[in-house]
């Protein structure tokens, strides 16, 4: 049985990778005025066999569903930690096994209509269960090796870099890429967030990462939690979080100075989202205008955010959420309040916390609810 091109498995520890691997089939198969509607993710990460077979079931449940009013449907079955191989010691109940084998031997029975389209990704998967064997027999399917000799994981990691540092319009000079993955590690999603760290670092005069650069800012081994972990507390107005989040700095050298930079930037990158809604350029739900004036785009791809600049469509939704969250005073104000920490950071002994006081002063009224 030929593989067909509206199923996909996506099997790999690196989360990152996975996810990145869906969102480039999420985006070529659902137009982005439609993913809003057309896409529905149904959670994967179920820890019992109850919530293992209620994932299951809302999953099929989804897919049984055609299109009600969009020309297209997309279920992304997303972080399934549950399928043969991948549950808790490797193994999954028989209850959910056999669920599992059912789904598999439906969809290979029942073909998926050409507007329809399943994506399923996943931490693990046993190649020799009959679920694999039998997803393999139509779905396309990728697998992104685990685990295996460190020298494998190494040499993975530097042929992705080129392409992650792009992205953040980086690159390195001869040498300081495999120092650089030596030093941060091999894992995806902590090369991305040290990146982004090393682009705020290094600012608008440069581009090039240096040997040097790496021994004054990367982190061994990668250990720091992510950034986008706190832009995303602050996105979501959510206190807790943040707290939550930042505590995992505590005692962390000038990170102060480094939450100031990171922050000053998220809502200078806001305010322009936030014009661009309020001038009806963009829609609040991360869609450029037609119509756009050419030199108000010109203007917004040289701020690195229009049509024509390098973000994908996925992320100027998600950009165009988070200033939905924020009028445009409370980020203006925001982003004041940043470079003014930064600076008594800068130019005296201030603590650290300054940085987080003031974020959770942004923060402290509820998020609005989106305007239309």
């Amino acid at each position: 049985m030929p593989a067909a091109a509206n199923i996909h498995l996506i099997v790999g520890e690196d989360d990152y990778l996975a996810e990145a691997t869906a969102r480039k089939i999420v985006e070529a198969a659902v137009p982005a005025d439609l993913r809003a509607s057309a896409v529905e993710t149904i959670d994967g990460n179920a820890a019992n066999e109850e919530a293992q077979l209620a994932s299951l079931a809302a999953c099929r449940a989804s897919v049984q569903t055609p299109p009600f009013l969009d020309p297209v449907k997309l279920t992304w079955w997303r972080g399934v930690n549950f399928l043969p191989g991948g549950g808790r010691n490797g193994k999954t109940t028989e209850a959910v096994g056999n669920a599992l084998r059912k789904f598999a031997e439906e969809l290979a029975a029942n073909p998926l209509p050409g507007n329809q389209f399943l994506v399923v990704t996943a931490t693990k998967l046993l190649k020799t269960s009959i679920f694999a064997k039998t997803f393999k027999g139509f779905a396309q399917v990728v697998e992104f090796a685990g685990g295996g000799k460190n020298r494998d994981r190494m040499e993975s990691a530097l042929a992705r870099l080129p392409e992650l540092a792009a992205e953040e319009k980086l690159s390195f000079a001869p040498g300081a890429d495999a120092e650089f993955i030596a030093k941060v590690g091999t894992d995806t999603r902590v090369i991305v967030s040290e990146l982004v760290k090393m682009r705020t670092y290094l600012g608008a005069e440069r581009d090039t990462v240096t040997r040097e650069d790496i021994a004054a800012v990367a982190s061994v081994g990668g250990d720091e939690p992510e950034l986008w972990e706190i832009t995303d507390a602050i996105s979501q107005r959510n206190p807790a979080k943040l707290v939550a989040t930042l505590s995992n700095f505590e005692g962390k050298n000038g990170f102060g100075i480094l939450l100031a930079t990171v922050a000053e930037k998220f809502f200078r990158e806001l305010v322009v989202y936030r014009e661009a809604i309020d001038n009806g350029w963009l829609t609040p739900y991360g869609t450029w205008a037609r119509d756009l004036p050419q030199q108000v785009a010109d203007d917004l791809d040289a701020a690195g955010v229009g049509p024509a600049a390098s973000k994908s469509p996925w992320m100027t939704k998600r950009a165009a959420s988070n200033a939905r969250a924020f009028t445009m005073r409370e980020l203006r104000l925001a982003r004041y309040r940043m470079l003014q920490a930064r600076e008594k950071l800068v130019s005296s002994a201030a603590d650290d916390s300054l940085v987080a006081s003031e974020l959770l002063r942004v923060i402290a009224r509820p998020a609005r609810p989106a305007r239309k």
